[in-house]
């Protein structure tokens, strides 16, 4: 495998949703219908292999498909070659690390900085989060826990080269970026650059300034900066958009969100709006956290505000269905010299190319390093939404129960797709939706939702609920009735 091919899996790992077991098959890459499952040497051999991000509920690499052969973590680093135990030498990307005492792997990619802390090593353990992290080594081999933790009892005490991975492969030369034209630059402030000047931006030709409104993060709170930054950019003529620093778990969470940021933007001429989806939120299901997107945005959209999602090229990638998505403009982090691609094939309205990383410019402006951005769709200057529903032909009872019926089997869309289509059809979205909602409370009521916790088995739940525990597998769709997850919910059905 080259090099290159091997470090890129290997965060790629990092970024998919991960459950931690260490019941075989399940920690060669299984996929559960919402998380995979690795453990540490399982996780080197599963991408050494070619496991890639597919989402089939059931898929794993097959011990038959390992080029490394069924081995353990020591018999992977006895074939190593230039083993050492002097990590101040350690240099080569890509090389293998082992603990004895625990034992454990990893392997080494490279240092880099992640909102302050310094990363370098790819690893999976089922100790922090029960996730693949990226950890730190020092050059006498210590071993810094996941987000800069405090140091390990188990520090690294050898490494070497895998057999199967072609270190010396040429780096391909980076592209040279093809010129820009038409587009705009902006800079996105918080209090992070409180005291900072916004006409130094200006006068350096960013016409754009997203401003940060507040943040659930440290509970619900407006950003100390946002009402003097929106002061200045106002008297420069700047644009001006905001985003909100999301931490929900639910779609009532979602909603409390979506009200507070409403609540900051109140009397702002402000229509462009974006919801930041980072942090800890991220740590949640691939479907449940999209579904909390979904939710917070078209809150602001039904309250007059045009609402875009804010997140980086990977975890648009990987951590939620953004498919279902496309329809709010995106926003992505991507920090280098070429523009992020996302596999939504959605049009990328901003990159954010640079903050303290920046291969495009200098990532200071007048002293102050400053989030910047390229601005790809130009905004419309318009006054904000109304939400007041629009008037139309009133179609008869039986029409709306085929609409209502075609828009919950996904035929008309989701959220301001679906009040698009069904407006240009000639048809009264509000009407359509009220009947949607009252089947879907309907439906509701004919069964339980239920979710599952920890020591939960089928068997179980069904005595709770007298139902049997076949039925519920089947309504369901669980194919393996002993594979159930923690968070996973279940329909329950008389």
């Amino acid at each position: 495998m080259l090099l290159s091919e091997f470090i890129e899996k290997l965060k790629l790992a990092h970024d998919v949703p991960n459950y931690y077991n260490n019941h075989f098959p399940k920690n060669l890459g299984y996929y559960d219908g919402q998380r995979f499952s690795f453990d540490c040497w399982n996780l080197i051999k599963a991408v050494l292999s070619g496991w890639t991000d597919n989402r089939t509920v059931g898929y794993y690499v097959h011990t038959n498909e390992l080029v490394t052969g069924d081995i353990d973590g020591y018999t992977m680093l006895k074939k190593c070659s230039g083993r050492s135990k002097d990590f101040s030498k350690l240099k080569q990307v890509g090389t293998y690390l082992y603990i004895y005492k625990s034992p454990h792997a990893g392997v080494y990619i490279g240092d880099f900085e992640i909102d302050g802390y310094w990363f370098n090593v790819v690893e999976c353990t089922g100790a922090w989060d029960s996730k693949v992290q990226y950890t730190y080594v020092d050059e006498k081999g210590g071993r810094y826990l996941y987000k800069g933790g405090s140091k390990s009892p188990y520090s690294w005490e050898e490494y070497g080269l895998l057999p199967w991975v072609e270190y010396d492969e040429k780096p391909t030369p980076i592209p040279e970026p093809e010129p820009i034209t038409n587009v705009a630059f902006g800079v996105d402030v918080s209090r992070w650059q409180k005291g900072f000047n916004l006409g130094n931006a200006l006068s350096e030709g960013f016409t754009y300034s997203i401003i940060k409104a507040g943040g659930a993060d440290s509970g619900y709170y407006k950003d100390p900066s946002f009402e003097n930054f929106y002061a200045q950019a106002k008297a420069l003529g700047m644009k001006i958009g905001a985003y909100y620093y999301g931490n929900a778990f639910s779609t009532e969470d979602a909603l409390q969100e979506a009200n507070y940021f409403i609540s900051y933007l109140k009397d702002k001429q402000i229509t462009h709006v974006y919801y930041d989806v980072e942090g800890r939120m991220l740590n949640q299901g691939y479907t449940h956290l999209t579904d909390i997107i979904n939710v917070f945005c078209q809150t602001m959209i039904n309250n007059g505000y045009a609402c875009g999602i804010y997140t980086s090229e990977s975890h648009f990638n990987s951590r939620f269905d953004d498919a279902k998505l496309i329809m709010f403009p995106h926003w992505v982090a991507r920090y280098s010299k070429t523009p992020p691609k996302l596999n939504s094939i959605a049009l990328v309205e901003i990159w954010q190319y640079g903050g303290s990383v920046n291969y495009v410019r200098d990532p200071k402006i007048k002293g102050t390093t400053v989030d910047q951005d390229q601005i790809n769709i130009q905004w419309v200057d318009e006054p904000k939404l109304t939400a007041q529903p629009v008037e139309v032909a009133i179609i008869d009872k039986k029409n709306v129960d085929q609409l209502a019926n075609e828009v919950l089997a996904g035929e008309w869309g989701n959220g301001i797709v679906r009040k698009a289509k069904l407006t240009l059809a000639g048809y009264d979205y509000y009407t359509v939706q009220q009947r949607v909602n009252e089947l879907v409370e309907e439906r509701s009521a004919k069964g339980k939702k239920y979710v599952v916790v920890k020591g939960d088995t089928l068997s179980g739940i069904g005595r709770r609920f007298s139902v049997n525990w076949r039925k519920i597998a089947e309504d369901n769709g669980i194919e393996k009735p002993y594979v159930i997850q923690i968070g996973q919910y279940l329909q329950i059905n008389k």
